[in-house]
């Protein structure tokens, strides 16, 4: 039984790796979209998502349809830190409420600065790999860090299958079926 759990989670590992892995060439192949060249300089030193890891050894981040409203940016290593980190200087006085805040391991993955708009991936225990809403006037905040993905696949296929059109992004569509907060 126990050896069968284990078969059907690898096999779903490998089907997930798979669908990474033809997202990339798909999104390879697309003129409006542009894949960075992987960077083996940076090393990521914490334990992250398996489809991030294998995203990280095939790109240095994309940028996915940059010329339409909802265009976005799946961040490379260079900017792979805390969001938290990202979005505030590091003399800011939030930093005093963001002491050991649970916030500080959710990661920046992607963004559209210009419409104020980032994209956190968890790397909680608890949450591990769960991406979230962290628009600017709202990241962190309860009720309002909205689960856009349940992993980081799941995402970029989101965001690509999105195309940057619309007239919200994809989580705010009205089809979209709600997952829940990063504090429930």
């Amino acid at each position: 039984m126990g050896q069968q759990r284990f078969l059907a989670g690898t096999l779903c590992v490998i089907l997930e790796m798979e669908k990474l892995k033809e997202l990339i060439e798909l999104i390879s192949k697309h003129s409006n979209c542009k894949i960075l060249k992987p960077n083996a300089e940076i090393i990521i030193d914490r334990k992250i998502p398996n489809d991030l890891d294998l995203f990280f050894r095939l790109t240095n981040g994309v940028s996915l349809f940059e010329r339409e409203a909802f265009g976005v940016k799946i961040v490379g290593k260079e900017e792979f830190i805390s969001t938290n980190k990202y979005l505030y200087p590091e003399d800011d006085v939030i930093w005093e409420e963001l002491e050991e805040d649970i916030t500080n391991e959710w990661f920046l993955i992607a963004k559209s600065p210009e419409l104020a708009q980032y994209i956190s991936i968890d790397l909680t225990d608890q949450n591990f790999g769960k991406c979230y809403d962290s628009y600017l006037s709202t990241h962190g905040e309860e009720r309002m860090s909205e689960i856009v993905a349940n992993s980081f696949t799941e995402l970029l296929w989101n965001l690509y299958n999105s195309r940057g059109k619309g007239e919200t992004w994809y989580w705010n569509e009205r089809d979209f079926e709600k997952i829940g907060d990063a504090f429930d």
